[in-house]
């Protein structure tokens, strides 16, 4: 099986691939995305209607930066601190997957926290320095936590270029996952440096036109 760890839908505020566009790849190529869109849960409503496999999941905004939470049935507000966050991720019976830890760039917390999550991700296509997947993979292994690789896809071209290869397991079950990653294979491909800030021009346009209609910003 192969699992896209981390994939955004146009419900996240930089993102631009319908869930239409995304459930007809991931049947076409084989690739499971883990919905992962910031701070919302939207994204995830709409792909189950697509009967797609998939695995649900929020990219949260914490205190200290983004964690993922996977296998969540239920929205989780953003800016609390990074351990409630965990705590109510499994209070979902949910995983903790930690994304990006060291592009400060984009919201990395680091390793202060990395004992408490369950995943790392030890390649991400957007970290267009490669020392800071090599510093992710080197805490993984020290702290013994496995490793999965996500797309960080904004753009429909950029998924199915990067995922984990696993051995079979049930897509429902969070206890499989962790015991299909003690037999994964990373398969990882970095992104064109041209693709990595049209989404922060997205991103920029919609705050402008949700304030301009008086949204609350996610």
């Amino acid at each position: 099986m192969k699992v896209d760890f981390h994939v955004h839908t146009d419900f996240s505020i930089d993102g631009l691939i319908k869930v239409g566009e995304l459930a007809r790849k991931s049947k076409e190529l084989g690739v499971i995305p883990v919905i992962s869109d910031h701070n919302t849960l939207e994204g995830v409503k709409e792909f189950r209607k697509t009967g797609a496999p998939f695995i649900p999941g929020e990219e949260i905004r914490t205190e200290s930066g983004d964690l993922t939470g996977i296998f969540l049935s239920e929205k989780i507000e953003k800016k609390l601190s990074f351990p409630e966050t965990v705590d109510k991720i499994k209070e979902q019976g949910g995983l903790a997957y930690l994304p990006h830890m060291y592009d400060m760039s984009r919201h990395g917390c680091g390793d202060e926290f990395a004992g408490l999550v369950d995943i790392i991700e030890v390649f991400n296509a957007r970290c267009l320095n490669s020392k800071l997947n090599e510093r992710a993979l080197e805490t993984a292994e020290k702290l013994g936590k496995p490793g999965a690789a996500g797309s960080d896809s904004h753009f429909l071209l950029e998924f199915g270029k990067t995922y984990t290869e696993l051995p079979e397991f049930d897509i429902e079950n969070p206890k499989e996952l962790m015991k299909a990653l003690g037999r994964k294979r990373i398969i990882g491909k970095k992104i064109p440096f041209y693709l990595r800030g049209p989404p922060y021009i997205v991103m920029h346009f919609r705050k402008i036109k949700k304030k301009l209609m008086g949204k609350d910003i996610k």
